[in-house]
């Protein structure tokens, strides 16, 4: 029998040969739902409702909102007529109401979100599209204007979720606006700027832009992610594709990384000092060494899929793609997070 020694070594060896693997595969494919109906068009951010056990999809250019079952991705419902061009959702879970970015007639749609029913449609300028929710203050923040309206400025719009109105717009001069995210500790949004090549912060307090930021050949930015314990914002470039690690007090650039293209969404994963970057070549894993160090983990195929969402509660990482030349049919894909 082996001594005690040589068994202890044995376990340890067993122990860092399985944590080796754990930190290759973060990832691992766990379905596909297929969505045949949907024949082509971009899908955009989700709204996960987690006392309901469902996730709600947007697709832009078929003009529906999808719905899953978030525990096993059964697709449930094709609500289709609610939006004419969906962006953006936010769920408002004590209410019970979904809030949708509508760029095809440029409002902003208060929908119950039990059989999504319209209760309430708030016009904003044209081409309403990416978002961020405040809960402390409850106001949902859409930017609009822009290019679509012709414009060279845009708006973020101030909604109220309780009065299901406009109540103050904030105007960012670019034509494109891209991820929002405000950092609660400094009540300030950050938003991608993305015809400027530009990251501008405003300050919620005095509702104006007070910094713009930018990089070395940042281009195209549109996905974004933020890590207030360790005071990062991550900005994803495109063409080629790379992730921007920015100080988010100041605006110093930290390091640059190679990424997937085209990224879409980023989703910081405090637990597992990881980040998760998908884009039309597939969901890169990064590993956060240390607020200044990154690499990368693993890259998985999602057929083109760019708009994503981790749910934490579930180690359900989700990836939604669109029928075209790296997939046969539109689908949702469901990976397990290890």
């Amino acid at each position: 029998m082996p001594s005690a020694t040589a068994a202890l070594a044995l376990f340890l060896g067993l122990g860092l040969g399985f944590g080796a693997l754990a930190d290759e595969t973060p990832l691992t494919p766990a379905s596909t739902t297929p969505l045949p109906a949907v024949t082509g068009g971009d899908f955009d951010h989700f709204a996960v409702d987690l006392i309901h056990n469902r996730l709600f999809v947007p697709a832009e250019v078929y003009a529906s909102i999808e719905v899953f079952d978030l525990k096993s991705g059964k697709h449930l419902a094709s609500a289709r007529g609610v939006a004419k061009s969906p962006h953006k959702l936010e769920l408002i879970s004590e209410k019970n109401e979904l809030l949708v970015a509508d760029a095809g007639d440029a409002s902003c749609k208060v929908l119950d979100a039990r059989d999504l029913h319209l209760i309430k449609r708030i016009p904003l300028e044209p081409g309403p599209d990416s978002g961020v929710y405040d809960p402390r203050t409850r106001i949902f923040y859409v930017g609009n204007g822009g290019h679509i309206a012709k414009s060279e400025f845009s708006y973020i719009s101030m909604i109220s979720v309780d009065r299901h109105q406009t109540i103050g717009r904030i105007r960012v001069e670019a034509n494109t606006l891209k991820t929002m995210i405000i950092d609660p500790g400094t009540d300030r949004l950050f938003v991608n700027m993305r015809d400027k090549k530009q990251i501008g912060v405003i300050d919620l307090k005095t509702k104006a832009v007070v910094q713009t930021w930018t990089a070395p050949d940042l281009n195209l930015n549109s996905a974004m992610a933020f890590d207030g314990a360790h005071h990062r914002l991550f900005v994803g470039s495109r063409n080629p594709g790379k992730l921007y690690v920015l100080d988010s007090d100041t605006g110093r650039l930290v390091t640059i990384l190679d990424t997937v293209n085209i990224s879409d969404d980023m989703t910081l994963d405090p637990p597992h000092h990881r980040l998760y970057v998908s884009g039309a070549d597939g969901v890169d894993v990064i590993s956060q060494d240390d607020p200044d160090h990154y690499r990368s983990l693993q890259r998985v195929d999602t057929h083109g899929g760019k708009t994503s969402v981790y749910v934490p509660s579930l180690k359900h990482f989700y990836v939604v793609h669109t029928k075209g030349e790296q997939a046969r049919e539109a689908g949702l894909q469901i990976f397990n997070v290890n």
